[in-house]
């Protein structure tokens, strides 16, 4: 089993055509250098980042949950702009230093369904967090993602 989180800064394109290109760049860049320091620190590793957007994968869901809760954590913490971040936990192929599957497809559009400040999983990602969890978890419903069948979708909040 494997964990797969992405997480990304929302109102980004707003940013740039507000700050410009320069400024813009360094906010994502340095997005994914803390996210690459708190993601080591908590035995999981920064996969690949895609502008604004990072892809994390953790060989334990409980680990990238903490990973997903530091995160979100930058917003207040450091000032970054509101981040959005969906988990899930599965059957993963690695090929070189990538990853590939539906458990890696499903964070992403998982990430890409949470609103700002969020943090959305799976009912995977949930039964393997659901005991350990620091957080409530609040379900979300049955969603139809984007080529995808439906999931049943799980929000942490703070408790």
């Amino acid at each position: 089993m494997a964990s797969f989180l992405f997480a990304d800064l929302c109102g980004y394109t707003a940013y740039t055509c507000l700050h410009g290109d320069e400024l813009a760049a360094d906010l994502a860049i340095e997005f994914q250098e803390r996210v690459r320091e708190l993601a080591a620190e908590e035995g999981c590793s920064l996969v690949k980042s895609l502008g604004d957007a990072v892809m994390v994968h953790s060989r334990e869901c409980r680990a990238a949950a903490r990973l997903a809760c530091r995160i979100l954590a930058l917003s207040e913490a450091e000032g970054f702009p509101p981040i959005r971040i969906g988990l899930d936990s599965g059957p993963a192929v690695c090929h070189g230093e990538d990853w590939y599957g539906s458990t890696v497809n499903a964070a992403a559009r998982v990430a890409d369904a949470a609103t700002p400040g969020e943090l959305l999983m799976t009912e995977r990602a949930r039964r393997a967090v659901a005991e350990s969890a620091r957080f409530t978890l609040v379900e979300r419903g049955v969603r139809r993602l984007k080529g995808m069948p439906a999931l049943a979708l799980h929000a942490a909040v703070a408790s």
